[in-house]
């Protein structure tokens, strides 16, 4: 996670949650004296976390490594819990020399939980192995990550407008003792200078102003940046440097020198288990200290510490007196650092503090609530709004589709009665066929009946004469002429020839059905003596087209 200027930057200078930080300052302190601020800059928030030892596999000592894991992930999820603006932790992220790039990840994978950027300085811890760790290989792509561009252990940044923050590199593989390079001192120098006017605070992982029993003689001397004299007169050179944070020695405490308050961080995973909230003003800085949410394993902790070599080491006879140095008095765990020079640390109410934050959440719930409520009034809305549509929509369809309907119907109904016509019409038109197929096949049966047309007609018949007035149609077939002289054939000798019968059609009938057609009338009819002869030889009609194509007999 990077440090980045917020876009909406000048939403903080009107937030509620920066209105009660500075109301809770103010109601939870005896009156200070007004004094103009040196900086100018939107107040801000921020965590600090400090030697965490995150090791996986090795057994607790005065350190309860084997919680370590587990206080790191509670501490982010109370760190996250606060809407901080970005949280530092303060070196010996790690433990177990030798695979502290394993435990380094382990480390990372619970940090990187955090809602805001977050970035560290080391510790020894963080560098001691076998071999000793390559700082840059194994620190320089996290830092890099976070839009830190150094090529060296230490760093600064200014993660938000009119502040700049430093880190320093104090770790020396396996030492407890810690120093800075006359190369950073440098640096220092120019990075403070290139920044000048902006509200600076600078993190290191051992203390720059050793507090007791550290500032005696051995053994502790030995837990204390060795040049950390140089280093707090360069700071003191400056205008803008007012807060100066450190871990290591386990013990919570606040110091002031030259306008610059020096803090002192206890560990996260040895007693008291605690970490802190700065929240900063252009005139105060509000200091908070927390412990993680198991008391069971703090207490733990703390008969641990009473059993170690370092509580001894303080007081051989009452080695339980040391946790009271590691937990610090109240100004060291609760305190209002103002910001004008000359002007001491005040006590917080914690009573105040805590009634404050109780509001403070109240309102935000009431907030959320309003928020909620509103956001489910616009959904109903919208929920009713579209049901209307729908409903106006659905209107419309049925109204343009009951139009469209009863056309339909009138469409159908007028198609139907045409269909029963024309089935009417064809069954009618069927039958009239029908009826006349009957009679043409018993018209067909009438005259091709060999029996019936080869009997003998009386005299009488066969010399019939049409009636007055009317002559009878020549037949061209009934009367051969001779041809070439020929004499004409006897009626003897001629032969009735049913080939020459032209079958009649249905197709070609002109009379109604009921009517019989006329037996084509034939004068030179063959004698009976040889019609058995004829029948015998009779033909069925020929079908061909040219018997079609003749006219009918009348």
């Amino acid at each position: 996670m990077n440090f980045k200027v917020a876009d909406n930057f000048s939403d903080h200078l009107v937030s509620r949650r920066t209105f009660l930080f500075t109301l809770a300052a103010v109601t939870c302190l005896p009156f200070l004296p007004e004094a103009k601020a040196a900086h100018s800059f939107a107040p801000f928030s921020f965590g600090y976390v400090t030697d965490t030892h995150v090791v996986h596999g090795k057994p607790d000592s005065y350190l309860l490594l084997q919680e370590s894991q587990l206080f790191l992930q509670d501490c982010v999820k109370q760190l996250n819990s606060e809407k901080l603006d970005f949280v530092i932790f303060g070196g010996d992220q790690v433990e177990n020399p030798g695979v502290d790039d394993a435990n380094w990840q382990l480390f990372v994978d619970c940090a990187q939980i955090l809602s805001c950027p977050w970035s560290f300085v080391l510790g020894e811890k963080d560098v001691s192995g076998n071999p000793p760790v390559d700082k840059m290989k194994l620190y320089g792509p996290d830092w890099k990550q976070k839009g830190i561009q150094t090529d060296k252990p230490y760093w600064s940044q200014s993660p938000l407008p009119g502040v700049h923050i430093v880190g320093l590199d104090t770790s020396r593989p396996e030492s407890t003792a810690g120093d800075v390079s006359n190369e950073q001192l440098e640096w220092l120098k120019k990075d403070l200078s290139s920044n000048a006017g902006k509200f600076t605070i600078v993190f290191s992982h051992h203390p720059l102003l050793a507090p007791p029993p550290f500032d005696g003689g051995p053994p502790w001397d030995d837990y204390v940046t060795a040049n950390g004299a140089s280093v707090r007169e360069i700071l003191a050179g400056s205008k803008d440097v007012r807060l100066a944070i450190n871990g290591h020695i386990h013990v919570n405490k606040v110091q002031q020198e030259a306008a610059i308050w020096y803090v002192s961080s206890a560990s996260l995973d040895v007693y008291p288990c605690s970490y802190r909230i700065f929240r900063v003003t252009p005139q105060t800085i509000q200091m908070e200290s927390y412990q993680v949410s198991y008391p069971a394993l703090v207490k733990k902790a703390k008969q641990q510490l009473d059993g170690s070599t370092i509580a001894f080491q303080y007081n051989e006879q009452k080695p339980a007196l040391f946790a009271e140095v590691a937990v610090g008095n109240r100004i060291d765990n609760m305190a209002l650092l103002p910001l004008s020079p000359g002007q001491p640390a005040q006590q917080i109410d914690e009573k105040k503090l805590k009634k404050a934050k109780e509001e403070q959440a109240r309102k935000e719930q009431e907030e959320v609530a309003k928020g909620d409520k509103k956001k489910g009034k616009g959904e109903d809305k919208k929920s009713q709004d579209k049901k209307g549509q729908n409903k106006k929509g659905d209107d419309k369809k049925a109204e343009d589709k009951q139009p469209e309907t009863k056309s339909n119907k009138k469409e159908q109904s007028k198609s139907s009665s045409t269909e029963e016509k024309a089935a009417s019409k064809s069954e009618k038109k069927s039958k009239s066929k029908s009826d006349k197929k009957k009679t043409d096949d018993s018209t067909t049966k009438e005259d091709t009946n060999p029996a019936e047309s080869n009997k003998p007609k009386s005299s009488s018949d066969a010399e019939a004469k049409p009636a007055d007035g009317d002559k009878p149609e020549p037949s061209s077939e009934a009367e051969p002429k001779p041809a070439n002289g020929d004499k004409p054939v006897s009626s003897s000798d001629a032969e009735a020839k049913p080939d020459s019968i032209q079958t009649p059609k249905s197709d070609s009938l002109e009379s109604p059905p009921s009517e019989k057609p006329e037996t084509p009338k034939i004068d030179n009819m063959a004698s009976p003596e040889k019609s058995g002869a004829a029948s015998s030889e009779t033909k069925k009609p020929d079908s061909s087209p040219q018997s079609k194509a003749q006219p009918s007999p009348n």
